[in-house]
């Protein structure tokens, strides 16, 4: 009987050489299956939708939250920690253009990564996190979802703030001046 490689129990977190063979290989394929609920990436539309000479680029997040770009052919695709990286890296990847499709369910990158290095690792610790220590994991998300939504909130109130001194502005000057304060050194007056 021959031992399994050590990366798989490492996985696992069993002692491979006490474990039967047919056992191990069980639970590697069962967890294999669960980690795998991606979703496949949908056909092309046909021609009366989308020209086939448009790239064609889906936009969605993996099961980890990352976001995924990858073009329809399956050419090229990445991972990435923000949204505007994945659709810049979709529009640097077509220099005359392209369609982007958003995909509202998760799905993961199947090629090479060519969008940031650091996604996949990432990855992989969140993962075992869940794994070993589900508590930590769920309270992590948590303060990854609020910081979320704090920094939405935020940019939601700068915001409003340049939407209100623009209407101030045309509504007062009728876009001949510009509203500055002593806290507006910087800004050039017009």
């Amino acid at each position: 009987m021959t031992a399994l490689p050590k990366k798989y129990a490492f996985a696992k977190g069993m002692n491979v050489g006490r474990a039967p063979r047919a056992a191990a290989l069980r639970l590697i394929v069962e967890n294999r299956k669960a980690t795998k609920v991606s979703r496949k990436f949908p056909r092309r539309p046909n021609l009366q939708v989308l020209n086939e000479t448009i790239p064609l680029f889906y936009i969605c997040q993996n099961r980890h939250g990352f976001w995924v770009a990858r073009d329809a052919e399956g050419r090229s695709g990445g991972l990435f920690l923000r949204k505007q990286a994945a659709l810049r890296f979709a529009q640097r990847q077509s220099a005359t253009g392209c369609a982007i499709m958003q995909l509202n369910e998760p799905a993961e990158l199947d090629i090479a990564n060519q969008g940031n290095r650091l996604a996949r690792p990432l990855g992989v610790i969140i993962d075992l996190a869940q794994r070993r220590a589900p508590l930590l994991a769920a309270f992590a998300g948590m303060v990854l979802a609020e910081w979320h939504k704090l920094v939405a909130e935020i940019s939601s109130v700068l915001a409003s703030g340049r939407k209100h001194r623009a209407a101030a502005e045309r509504e007062l000057f009728h876009g001949e001046l510009r509203l500055c304060s002593k806290g507006d050194d910087d800004l050039p007056i017009v």
